[in-house]
């Protein structure tokens, strides 16, 4: 075949595809098949249709349709990359879901670190109010003992006073 005549089918190939896709194919139970691409190693990136089946209530009732959209297995050097490429996204894929928890758990500590600084600085705030407080209550604290002092001094002053009177008393 020349080139130009391998040009062509594949050309046709892709129209058959694409007019498939637009179209759709119909299962067993008369549902839209949608193409599926497997990454077994046997046949990596390859195409084919299926149906999930169809819903009854809550539920799908398995259809066993099955038909393969690309009319060939992949071979030779294009299976070796697609096996490749398969690899790699697997391992990215393992990657992004590493740095995803990573990002969970830097998330949740940063959060942990707020609500501690946010604790902090409603101990600051706290400790600022209650340093009047503590000057007040040295205050009144002074002024206790003095009054204390002034009720002692007064009350031995009376007996002192009465003492006197009542001396006095007796002498006449």
């Amino acid at each position: 075949m020349s080139e130009s005549g391998n040009f062509l089918a594949a050309n046709s190939e892709s129209i058959i595809s694409s007019s498939l896709t637009e179209h759709g194919i119909r299962c067993d139970s008369n549902l839209t098949a949608n193409p599926v691409r497997a990454w077994t190693r046997k046949n990596p990136g390859r195409r084919f249709l299926s149906c999930r089946g169809r819903r009854v209530g809550r539920d799908y009732v398995k259809c066993d349709f099955f038909q393969w959209f690309d009319l060939e297995p992949p071979h030779g050097w294009q299976h070796l990359a697609l096996l490749e490429a398969r690899d790699i996204i697997n391992e990215q894929k393992e990657e992004i879901a590493k740095l995803r928890n990573q990002v969970s758990k830097q998330a949740h500590q940063n959060s942990n670190v707020q609500i501690s600084n946010d604790l902090v600085e409603q101990r600051n705030d706290k400790s600022e109010e209650c340093e009047p407080l503590k000057r007040a209550v040295l205050v009144l604290t002074e002024r206790s003992s003095v009054l204390c002092n002034v009720l002692v001094a007064s009350s031995v002053g009376f007996v002192v006073v009465l003492g006197g009177i009542i001396g006095l008393n007796f002498k006449f």
